[in-house]
């Protein structure tokens, strides 16, 4: 007999009474019943379960020899996405067979997750792999194959897929924040760098005039290569540390004193095959003690307990301990690469009871799991985590990048996929070409990836070098619209990068589009393919100001790798671009597109710890009001809220894991473009001020350091 638990909310939580047997719930990824609105419990004497969407969603569920297999008719018109990175084939997925099992290059990040157009979504509360047919044969009847486990999933209904998002992640968890210097650049050295080199490749992209924010490290910073061990050390050749000084130290002697006086975060690689369950069991391996025979001819204490074949675990010591040291050293990020932990391990025995095949799929997630909670108790920060590896709930504690399969279009339909599961913290490795440039930097975080290349932009050719510098500066002047749609992430489920489908899901226009995405409320980005269909309404093209509607084939501006539009009636705060996100305070500027009415609500807060999750943040809200074809009003109101600072907790020079913390600082002076044609005038509280107009853009400096509490308001007359 199945259970359904009303949740409150339009979620309802189904399964036979036993969800602590899914690891996704024993182990908290998926959030408890008892934490959602209510837990109205109710009962079905058959297995046939109905709710009522926007019509009956009816699933039967059938317990066969090998496997459960849940069916579900589809209407006539219904169409489906989600998934996550399970397929590079498509976002619609009527019609297709999906395989949720992770594989390397393959399917890096499956998630048994999907919305349907018909106003309800579908959660699988399992970790064995799982099938899902939506129709491949059958074009009426969706099937899920489930190869272990039991019958235990969630349905959602809501009005709208963006409404069912933000409910998918009310289960699964809202997409965390980055610490704020992980939406700047993150550059990946060449695996034969030395510590020399790196400083002076810190010094040419600080002198060339490219933004940067982290710096990463590959496997040649341990003095094993690949080493899987908890005995990591560096690599004395390369990266030399003084013997007289402790290992967690960032003395002055080291390399990691002129990184932090360039500004630069430090990144590791590293590679997994630790067995994470001890730890979340909480429970060390128990022995069982061997007896001897008193016939034993030779009695060797050797011989006295069991042999456990898994040589890289310690059962007593939790996999991140190990990595404080560097955490001390200055590394306030790390790389997961897929390596073993994106690959079967048919020979294992996870925990000391877990097979692989329940353990597969979730491993990536605990993972990040331990990695980020790990570093959250010892720092009280938040730590740029990526993986290659991705499950349900992923989100929650890491970003991913596509894996290693560069950065070509089909990494654009693996993005969106996991947008539409509700994982915001997207990327890939950049190709070096115009193309793969525009496409890279203008994600939810940006990775400029070496390892094994010299693609260095400096070793490109002026041309490269030049729209390098172009897009990581235009990245940089975007840090404070990325952020704040970042938080949004966090509060609504709405991811950064935001698949058409989704944001005008009342057509099916845009559901075979992956060559295009919104980057926010406000950006069209078309990438690679530049036969491009705008959404409703007029369209702004970011770098030159002429304006677009419906289909067409872009001509892309010389200098620039792709199309950037932004839709008319908008409102985004950026700034003027740094070396480095935390450089400065930064120099917004608020870039007004007349013609509707349109807000724009600045989020800022201390950029490294979790506070934000407690309200402790200010936030600024700009408006337009009254907007007419004679004018409008631009309104700045009052910064609300605030944030401490911190100082480094007692770590001095020689231990710094815990840098200083910068607190909400005095409000500085806005500059102001109002884009498009040239005002008459403009005013506020009665008194003209002075712009300039450079045939595209009206500019001026909006005094927001001399207001007290009361809204500047512009008036622009036409």
């Amino acid at each position: 007999m199945l259970i359904i638990k009303n949740l409150g909310n339009g979620i309802y939580h189904i399964n036979e009474g036993d969800s602590d047997r899914s690891m996704l719930y024993r182990y908290g990824i998926l959030k408890r019943d008892c934490e959602m609105e209510k837990d109205d419990i109710c009962t079905t004497e058959d297995e046939r379960v109905k709710l009522i969407a926007k019509r009956e969603v009816e699933i039967s569920a059938e317990k066969k020899e090998t496997h459960i297999r849940l069916t579900i008719p589809m209407s006539e018109n219904e169409r489906f996405f989600g998934m996550g990175d399970a397929t590079r084939k498509a976002l619609q997925m009527r019609g297709m067979k999906i395989d949720v099992e992770i594989k390397n290059v393959v399917g890096y990040g499956p998630m048994p997750i999907f919305m349907s157009t018909d106003g309800w979504a579908f959660i699988l509360n399992c970790t064995y792999r799982s099938v899902f047919n939506f129709g491949e044969k059958d074009k009426d009847t969706l099937t899920v194959d489930i190869l272990g486990g039991d019958i235990d999933y969630y349905l959602i209904v809501g009005d709208s897929m963006k409404t069912l998002l933000s409910k998918i992640t009310d289960v699964t968890g809202k997409p965390m924040m980055l610490p704020k210097f992980a939406y700047g650049l993150t550059f990946v050295q060449n695996e034969q760098t030395d510590a020399r080199s790196l400083l002076w490749d810190i010094r040419t992209i600080r002198d060339r005039n490219i933004p940067c924010d982290t710096m990463g490290l590959e496997p040649n910073w341990m003095e094993k290569h690949y080493d899987f061990s908890v005995d990591k050390k560096w690599n004395k050749e390369k990266f030399y540390l003084p013997h007289w000084l402790p290992e967690n130290q960032s003395d002055h002697f080291s390399f990691f004193y002129p990184m932090r006086k360039m500004g630069m975060q430090l990144s590791l690689w590293l590679c997994e095959d630790y067995d994470l369950f001890y730890a979340e069991d909480k429970n060390l391996e128990k022995k069982e003690e061997y007896q001897f025979d008193e016939d034993a001819v030779i009695l060797d204490a050797n011989f006295s307990s069991g042999v456990r074949i898994d040589t890289v675990t310690k059962p007593e010591e939790p996999w991140f301990d190990h990595l404080k040291k560097f955490v001390d050293n200055g590394a306030n990020a790390f790389k997961l690469d897929g390596c073993t932990q994106v690959l079967s391990h048919s020979d294992r025995l996870w925990g000391g009871k877990y097979f692989d095949n329940e353990v597969h799929n979730v491993y990536p997630v605990i993972l990040a799991k331990q990695m980020t909670m790990g570093f959250r108790d010892y720092t009280d920060r938040r730590l740029l985590l990526y993986t290659a590896g991705a499950f349900t709930g992923t989100q929650q504690y890491a970003a991913t990048w596509a894996g290693d399969t560069g950065g070509g279009p089909k990494t654009v339909t693996s993005l969106l996929n996991y947008a539409m599961c509700g994982h915001s913290n997207t990327s890939c490795d950049i190709d070096v070409d115009p193309a793969g440039l525009h496409y890279g930097f203008l994600l939810p975080w940006s990775q400029y990836f070496c390892w094994a290349n010299w693609k260095y932009p400096w070793f490109m050719g002026e041309t490269i070098e030049d729209m390098v510098r172009y897009y990581s500066n235009l990245r940089s002047s975007l840090i404070p619209y990325i952020y704040t749609m970042a938080h949004k992430a966090y509060e609504t489920g709405l991811p950064v990068m935001r698949p058409l489908p989704l944001m005008f899901e009342d057509t099916d226009r845009f559901d075979g589009t992956n060559n295009a995405y919104m980057l926010g409320d406000n950006f069209y980005v078309g990438v690679f393919n530049m036969d491009l269909k705008l959404p409703d309404g007029k369209w702004i093209d970011y770098f030159t100001d002429e304006v677009y509607e419906g289909d067409f084939t872009y001509n892309i501006p010389e200098g620039r790798g792709g199309a950037l539009f932004v839709k008319e009636g908008s409102v985004i705060v950026t700034m003027k671009p740094q070396k480095y996100v935390l450089e400065k305070q930064h120099d917004y500027v608020v870039k007004v597109y007349p013609g509707k009415d349109s807000s724009f609500a600045l989020f800022e807060d201390d950029g490294f710890t979790y506070d934000y999750e407690n309200g402790i943040y200010a936030e600024t809200i700009i408006e337009t009001r009254n907007s007419t074809e004679n004018g409008f009003e631009l309104v700045i109101n009052p910064r609300k809220g605030t944030f401490q600072g911190r100082p480094d907790n007692g770590h001095d020079m020689k231990r710094n894991s815990v840098p200083e913390i910068k607190g909400i600082q005095p409000e500085k002076n806005m500059t102001v473009e109002i884009h498009g044609r040239k005002p008459q005038s403009i005013t506020v509280n009665g008194e003209v001020v002075p712009f300039e107009y450079d045939g595209k853009s009206a500019v001026f400096t909006a005094k927001t350091s001399e207001r007290a509490d009361n809204a500047l308001t512009f008036k622009i007359t036409y």
